[in-house]
């Protein structure tokens, strides 16, 4: 896995323990909407880095609900396998055979029915209607779920909408996973320079552009570039909104 596509599920995995603060019970139960790349490669960070999380940030999470349009769903109030559901996916692109729970329910059910703390929201993203991210993240807000997303459609076409919405309910919207894959850029501006009076900002904020650019640098051609940034997963299938500013 690369630095940059295992880059973005680790600072999902952040903003998450940064919700876990909020909780008034040690394990955090987790849905998951979208199981494409994003969310497997978190799934493999909460399995293979459990015992880690718990000793240095004193958290600890269960998998309750994973849904996705393409892969199916599977919920169970009692936590899932995160090996198994690593397996089947990997064996069949499928978690259709998972040896337990509630199965067939679609995203929307999913969120109400889940039990979660935490909805994260990793679907695909649509940068002309931010859907159907938008209806799962205000979904979830509604039923005072805290929500984690990566999907930039939302946050770019209804952020004020969805932040009101989150401020009402008492619950937190974490999206720093939105830009840059990850890298920290807006809890850097609002919290941690708080103080401070950003006056200009440089640079190439967009880690597909920066990526492909690279390695033309190096002689590769962009129509290689960028299809070897969407086997990395960190580009777009539809790469338009990252290539084309």
């Amino acid at each position: 896995m690369s630095n940059l596509s295992l880059r973005l599920p680790i600072f999902v995995t952040i903003n998450i323990i940064y919700v876990g603060r909020y909780l008034s019970h040690p394990t955090m139960k987790i849905a998951l909407i979208g199981f494409g790349t994003v969310g497997q490669s978190l799934v493999k960070v909460l399995h293979e880095k459990k015992g880690q999380l718990k000793a240095r940030y004193g958290f600890d999470a269960e998998l309750v609900a994973v849904s996705d349009i393409l892969k199916g769903s599977v919920m169970d109030p009692e936590g899932l396998d995160l090996a198994q559901l690593l397996r089947l996916v990997k064996e069949t692109g499928k978690i259709d055979d998972y040896s337990r729970g509630v199965k067939g329910l679609d995203s929307l059910e999913t969120i109400k029915r889940c039990g979660a703390d935490t909805v994260v929201e990793v679907a695909w993203t649509n940068m002309e209607t931010g859907e159907p991210g938008i209806t799962h993240i205000r979904e979830a807000l509604k039923n005072g779920r805290h929500v984690v997303t990566s999907n930039k459609g939302p946050i770019a076409l209804a952020y004020h909408e969805l932040r009101q919405l989150a401020e009402e309910r008492d619950v937190e919207l974490r999206f720093e996973c939105t830009v840059m894959s990850g890298t920290p850029a807006i809890a850097v501006g609002l919290e941690a320079l708080a103080s401070h009076r950003v006056t200009e900002i440089r640079g190439i904020v967009n880690s597909t552009t920066n990526y492909i650019l690279t390695k033309m640098e190096k002689g590769i051609g962009y129509s290689d570039a960028l299809k070897e940034a969407q086997t990395l997963g960190f580009a777009e299938a539809d790469s338009s909104a990252d290539v084309e500013g």
